[in-house]
């Protein structure tokens, strides 16, 4: 968190006319007044010469390192609370009124000190709150990953939200001035900032005391997310990740795993608040706990903690009342379940949906209005709510259900309205909560994937085991079989290792359904492989009979009829040759690379009468010798009598046992015991699934026996002993630390090897200090088909050097996906700096202002180290060009010239970029060397997404609506319609058709706009109550046999209305009125182009649909 003094060195010095005014109109307008009465609004109407005056006013303010002292004047008012305020100020909530001045110099100040400390990472960890860019996303996420391991691991949870009463009323400004210290600010900052809040101790200046407030770091006794592993666990595991608290802006969490550990941290939150002047309400705090017993009334006792006294605690004891495990607790405004149930969030939905309804049902508003207030009020509240709780698409659809009737209510549509028409963009434009839901899950897991904070990566990939660990998938959830998937960009050593060691995965081998019904059976026998069930030869399935003996048994009662289980046979009908006694399908055959010398049977084939010579490992993978005494057949163990040898100082000797006098792993064994004829003097109880049977010269031993050789040296059974006692040993390698290393402070801007371009031609090598020029160009060709291509290219500028036209190199290619101009005048800028020399100065002239303006992001790392940098186009190769300026210690100096104004060497670049697109020898740009910036990226159908993620996907939602929309049977005429030349449909025109409202007048108001735009939609929609229609829809009402009510000759449906011949004169007046309207309207804009419109008047003169009454 040590930063150096000299970043600091533009936080005191005078602002700039510009800047104090974009301060001071970026400040809010309807905000109380200070002692002066002088608003924002007048501030912001103040002449140049004020504005000027003013300036000095604020110069002499960060020269001085002070404020004025009538700034420290402000009016308090206390505000009453919904409950009554009974004379006490601590019911009320007392707002200060200072000097908007004064409050848009503290802005000016705190966007300065916010800048610095954000672009050179200052803060690190999660000691702070407020920054630009900042979320409440990254505790929230904690807290939910923690709720989720208590409830997979069954692990003891305590959770205490503590209620701060007094989090920004008074700062101790001690406190504070070591905070600031510690971080090295200037001097005369510090005295600045402490000149703020000595009069100042309200929410006025909250964003600064946020900023600078260091909260405290509660290292002990935290709650750990082990790594899920089927060794046993180690506590000192560096890849579990320990977490105590969560503490955002005045929001403070408590989380261990037992109480006594919660005590201890509460002892120490008394004693912070009392060093900074800083109280807590006790009767507000929120107590939730896994471990507490669950009473069979309705009463909750209250928990007391015992807090230790100190200089600074004075209180000894805290008494909480829980709440129940089956209630919701909130967290910044996010509500959680420790059961995991989403019963009390659905039910918030579903109610602010009513709500929003019966709200909104009688006022008057048209459905556009309506759509708008939902998308843009209702939307952002249930996505934040929804965060941790995700509902199904029926859940979602439930939910909704009194929204879209409302919508289609006012639209005047039918309630049998296709739902597709509402959610699709070009139509209603209603966001259908499922899929935005799904749109923000996505883009959060990308996100969290490559977050800035290490500590949320660390979660990300914890989460990510815990998948692969719960549905025994042995290779990264991230790799999954749908279009839109998730990717490590590079798989080298850089990144944790999601796989396991072994052929064929099981969920391979088997049927989904059949996979997912024996889940918990596989779990329990920790099958993962194919190969784990492969016979020694790798060529043949091993048996039921075999398996269930060595391996299984032990997991049911053994008294039960072993059958076969439908996991094993649906693996057997799957990777074995029918009748040819379980061999494998050549796909399935895994050769052992060595093979074991020595076959031994299974000690579990023991029984109680057949007593056996056992050999099997200790805890410290020693050889462990004895002779089976008694059996457990339950729970598949046995007592041997210990026997040992020297095979370890001697393993190509015969194993040479002789008998144990005693050590410290001996179990007394009852002398009386009628199993033992001879009392042993040391015995083991072992486990007969890791052990198997020793043959020996010796079947029993007597009272001479002191000796027992086998036939075998403990090299011929080494690796036959320890391939079996490890067989069921197969844990996933979840190790971070490879991960670890490539992250540095929690940087999470990965800094792989500089790709080498090595078909493109370098640049001419100048002296050390010299400065290069490159011109560059992009052109895209063909947007919208398929032949589109992107082409650039970059040329070396060197004058006075003997190069003809000072043209000293130059490089031209192409550049795939994503087809924009944008992204083909930076492609030439990432070829030229990735072919350049370390430590040099580049000038970089471009036609491109959008180039240019990408460049100057690069300065402050806006593609690596922010989480807005996923919202720009092609971020990934911005993200790789900002990557070189950095890496290579680059100087960029981007130079706007005029395009197509005749100078030589820009004309020359776009005349290499023209003949790019046709060239073949152009240089394609790989498309992994500039899409590898980031840990995760996501992918659609294998190309790397380099667009908004969320905008990605909400027009992948749009486009399955559109499909759902023409799936209908009213519209499978559609599919039909494939010959362009014959006919097809504009969808473009058919939409701004749709869409478009006539200009309001007298005589066309907005009631009559929406009736007009209800009636396009019914008539686009085939939704008219036309008789034909009625009969379908109500046939209790309309029976078949109705005709048309004006005619009485024919069933009335939509041609026949245009065609009827009681309307045939009304409808062609109308038809009329509108082709004379049409003409008039195209040689009225013919003039206005100066442009002939003869000839498409004659064209449209001459379709059919003018004389169809005529001929009819």
């Amino acid at each position: 968190m040590l930063s150096p003094p000299n970043i600091y060195e533009s936080l005191l010095s005078p602002p700039s006319l510009e800047e104090w005014i974009s301060t001071v109109s970026s400040m809010p307008n309807g905000k109380a007044p200070g002692p002066s009465i002088i608003t924002y609004e007048m501030l912001k109407h103040l002449e140049p010469t004020a504005n000027s005056l003013l300036l000095i006013l604020i110069c002499k303010c960060f020269a001085s390192a002070d404020i004025l002292d009538l700034w420290r004047q402000a009016m308090v008012f206390p505000i009453p609370k919904l409950h009554e305020w009974r004379y006490q100020l601590k019911n009320t909530r007392p707002i200060t009124l200072l000097e908007v001045i004064q409050k848009s110099f503290a802005k000016l100040f705190y966007n300065r000190l916010s800048s610095i400390l954000t672009t050179h990472n200052v803060l690190t960890g999660g000691n702070f709150a407020g920054l630009p860019g900042g979320t409440c996303r990254d505790p929230i996420i904690t807290l939910e990953s923690i709720i989720h391991d208590a409830n997979h691991n069954k692990s003891p949870l305590w959770i205490l939200s503590q209620d701060i009463s007094k989090a920004f009323d008074s700062v101790n400004l001690t406190m504070l001035k070591f905070a600031l210290e510690r971080i090295r600010l200037p001097a005369s900052a510090i005295m600045l900032i402490l000149s703020l809040l000595q009069t100042a101790r309200t929410g006025s200046l909250l964003p600064m005391m946020i900023l600078l407030l260091i909260g405290f770091a509660l290292m002990m006794d935290p709650y750990i997310l082990r790594s899920p592993t089927l060794l046993p666990p180690t506590t000192d595991d560096t890849s579990n990740i320990a977490i105590n608290n969560l503490v955002f802006i005045d929001d403070s969490t408590l989380i261990s795993s037992f109480k006594a550990r919660l005590e201890h941290m509460l002892s120490i939150t008394e004693e912070f608040y009392a060093l900074n002047n800083t109280s807590a309400n006790h009767q507000k705090y929120v107590l939730i706990s896994n471990s507490l017993p669950i009473t069979t009334t309705s009463t909750i006792f209250p928990v007391d903690f015992d807090l230790q006294l100190s200089t600074l605690n004075r209180i000894s004891s805290i008494s909480i009342t829980p709440i129940s495990i089956t209630s919701s607790f909130r967290f910044l405004e996010v509500w959680f379940n420790l059961n995991g149930s989403r019963d009390f969030v659905k039910k918030q939905i579903a109610g602010e949906c009513n709500s929003f309804t019966a709200t909104l049902r009688l006022a008057r508003l048209s459905a556009q209005q309506v759509v708008y207030l939902y998308n843009t009020v209702l939307i952002p509240k249930l996505k934040y709510r929804m965060q941790v709780t995700h509902l199904s698409e029926k859940d979602c659809c439930t939910a909704t259900r009194s929204i879209r009737s409302l919508v289609k209510y006012k639209a005047n549509f039918s309630r049998s309205l296709p739902n597709p028409i509402l959610y699709l963009s070009q139509a209603l434009g209603l966001i259908n909560l499922f899929s935005h839901m799904m749109q923000c899950l996505v883009n959060n897991l990308f996100l969290m994937a490559n977050s800035s904070t290490f500590f949320i990566q660390r979660l990300f990939f914890y989460r990510l085991k815990l998948i692969q660990f719960r549905f025994l998938i042995p290779i990264s959830p991230l790799m999954s079989l749908s279009p839109f998937r998730m990717q490590h960009a590079n798989f080298t050593q850089n990144f944790p290792n999601l796989t396991l060691l072994g052929h064929t995965p099981l969920f391979l081998c088997m049927s989904p359904k059949i996979f997912m019904t024996c889940l918990k059976v596989l779990c329990k026998c920790h099958l993962y492989y194919l190969s784990q069930l492969i016979t020694p030869s790798g060529t043949h399935l091993i048996s039921w009979t075999a398996y269930w003996t060595a391996y299984i048994a032990h997991l049911i009662d053994k008294r039960s009829h072993s059958l076969p289980h439908k996991w094993y046979l649906d693996i057997k009908a799957t990777t074995t040759i029918p009748n040819s006694h379980d061999r494998l399908y050549d796909c399935y055959v895994c050769f052992p690379s060595t093979p074991p010398a020595i076959d031994l049977v299974p000690g579990v084939t023991t029984t109680p009468k057949n007593r056996h010579w056992l050999v099997t490992l200790d805890e410290n993978d020693a050889p462990l010798f004895g002779k089976q005494l008694s059996v457990q057949p339950k729970k598949d163990i046995c007592i041997i009598v210990h026997w040992i040898s020297d095979c370890l100082s001697s393993p190509g000797d015969v194993i040479c046992l002789h008998p144990c006098l005693g050590c410290d792993a001996h179990v007394s064994f009852p002398s009386a015991n009628k199993y033992a004829a001879i009392t042993p003097r040391c015995t083991f109880k072992i486990s007969l699934l890791k052990s198997l049977i020793l043959p020996t010269n010796c079947e029993r031993i007597r009272q001479n026996t002191t000796e027992v050789v086998s036939s075998y040296s403990w090299a011929d059974l080494c690796d036959t002993v320890i391939l079996y006692y490890r067989r069921l040993n197969i844990s996933p390698d979840f190790s971070l630390s490879p991960f670890s290393d490539s992250i540095d402070d929690g940087n999470s801007f990965r800094s792989p090897p500089l790709c080498d371009l090595t078909s493109l031609p370098s640049p001419v090598i100048l002296p050390s200090g010299s400065h290069y020029r490159f011109y560059t160009d992009g052109s895209l060709i063909n947007l919208g088909s398929p032949e589109v291509s992107m082409g650039w290219s970059w040329v070396q500028i060197i004058h006075d050097a003997g190069y003809l036209n000072s043209v000293a190199t130059y490089a031209h290619g192409t550049i795939r996906n994503w087809p924009s101009s944008t992204r083909a005048e930076a492609a030439p800028i990432y070829a030229a700096l990735s072919v350049s020399l370390a430590d040099s100065t580049i000038s970089i002239y471009t036609d491109s202002q959008a180039a240019i303006d990408g460049l100057r992001l690069c300065a402050s790392s806006a593609y690596t180290n922010s989480h807005l940098y996923c919202k720009t186009t092609n971020f990934e190769l911005w993200a790789s060009i900002e990557h070189f300026i950095h890496a290579k210690r680059f100087m960029i100096y981007p130079v706007k010239v005029k395009g197509h104004d005749e100078n030589y060497w820009n004309e020359f670049a776009d005349s290499l970029t023209s003949s790019a697109h046709h060239s073949d020898d152009a240089f394609l740009l790989p498309v992994a060397d500039y899409t590898s910036m980031h840990h995760i990226r996501l992918t659609y159908d294998d190309v790397v997404c380099e667009s908004n993620p969320r905008r990605f996907l909400k027009l992948y939602y749009q486009a399955t609506f559109m499909k759902d929309l023409l799936s209908l049977k009213r519209f499978q005429f559609t599919f039909y319609l494939c010959n362009r030349n014959d006919y097809v449909i504009d969808w473009k025109l058919t939409w701004f058709t749709l869409n478009f409202s006539p200009v309001h007048d007298a005589s066309f108001q907005a009631h009559h706009a929406s009736r007009h735009f209800t009636f396009k939609f019914k008539l686009f929609l085939d939704e008219l109550p036309l008789l034909k229609r009625l009969k379908i829809t109500r046939p209790d009402l309309y029976i078949d046999l109705l005709t048309c009510h004006s005619c009485c000759d024919r069933k009335e449906d939509l041609m026949h209305l245009i065609l009827c011949s009681k309307c045939r004169l009304a409808m062609h007046q109308i038809l009329q009125i509108y082709q004379n309207h049409l003409f008039f309207k195209l040689r009225k804009a013919g003039k206005l182009a100066d442009t002939d419109p003869i000839p498409i008047l004659r064209q449209l003169s001459s379709l059919s649909c003018w004389t169809i009454f005529s001929a009819n």
